[in-house]
């Protein structure tokens, strides 16, 4: 049965002495209040569940301080940074690589081709958004185009290159032909259902960074698929893997990065990261015992 929202607005000071009634540590209330100031208290809640001993009433763990729930919210700040600098290099990878498949397959305004989608329904509304994102975007290169060229549309590799990374996944995935995906997904050795899926896995992680929400213990709402067979490195099947953690997406970053970046320094930036703060709980994260051992990470 639903109840009627009744919880007051607190001030600053309100949700300082709120977390110390609960059992928070909290030294130095000057240093909190400049915190609070800057950061939802609703959003720092959420790092605080880990260090609750009764999370119905909000009871804090013996000994546990502010700086301790400080640490876990920059450490998932700091970890969201690093994949959207990784996706960004994955991001721009799979648009160089739909656009030219298809464009020397068909032809520059291939996306314009209804034909060239599955369901026309939603290439209807796909297509409606890029019009959208088009008309909204202040590039230069666009403004020329529409200023000198007829076509609705301009070719795919002007297009693609200002909508939006969760708008190409619908539109790959949208694809009539299978071959037009399985010739991206070859190019990094996959076949195109996995590709298709660890695609839009990346658009969902990089889209909760881009949005600032925890990431670091996240249930995934959108899992990448895991692959009978692949043709880069990759994971063991000797220790068990869950899909529903950042820790597996970690790893399709990785694989990708491996391909496209071989000198990246993700994987060394991400070991600094955990070293930095030791306190993370690695298995929220779905890091198996035994993770470091793996090729993939060394």
């Amino acid at each position: 049965m639903k109840i009627q929202y009744s919880k007051k607005a607190l001030s600053f000071q309100e949700q300082i002495d709120q977390l110390k009634s609960r059992g928070l540590i909290i030294n130095d209330n000057h240093r909190a209040l400049h915190y609070f100031s800057h950061i939802n208290y609703y959003r720092f809640s959420a790092y605080t569940y880990p260090f609750l001993a009764d999370k119905e009433k909000h009871i804090f763990k013996e000994g546990v301080t502010f700086q301790n729930i400080l640490d876990l919210y920059n450490f998932d700040r700091e970890l969201r940074l690093l994949i959207m600098d990784a996706v960004e290099r994955i991001e721009v990878s799979f648009r160089t690589n739909i656009i030219y498949a298809l464009s020397h397959k068909y032809n520059p305004f291939w996306l314009s081709e209804k034909d060239n989608f599955y369901d026309k329904n939603k290439y209807q509304m796909h297509i409606e958004r890029v019009t959208e994102e088009l008309r909204r975007s202040d590039e230069q290169f666009i403004e020329h185009y529409f200023s000198k060229y007829t076509e609705k549309l301009p070719p795919s590799w002007i297009t693609m290159e200002v909508i939006s990374f969760s708008l190409l996944s619908l539109l790959f995935q949208n694809l009539r032909y299978n071959k037009d995906q399985k010739e991206v997904a070859n190019r990094y050795g996959l076949n195109h259902i996995v590709f298709t899926s660890w695609f839009h896995s990346l658009v969902y992680v990089r889209n909760v960074c881009a949005h600032h929400c925890r990431l670091w213990n996240r249930e995934l709402r959108i899992r990448p698929n895991l692959p009978k067979s692949i043709g880069g490195l990759w994971l063991s099947t000797d220790l068990n893997y869950n899909n529903n953690r950042i820790f597996y997406v970690i790893a399709v970053i990785i694989y990708f990065l491996t391909i496209i970046n071989p000198t990246s320094h993700f994987k060394t930036k991400l070991r600094q990261l955990l070293e930095k703060y030791p306190m993370v709980d690695l298995d929220s994260m779905g890091f198996p015992e035994g993770w470091e051992e793996e090729q993939l990470f060394r």
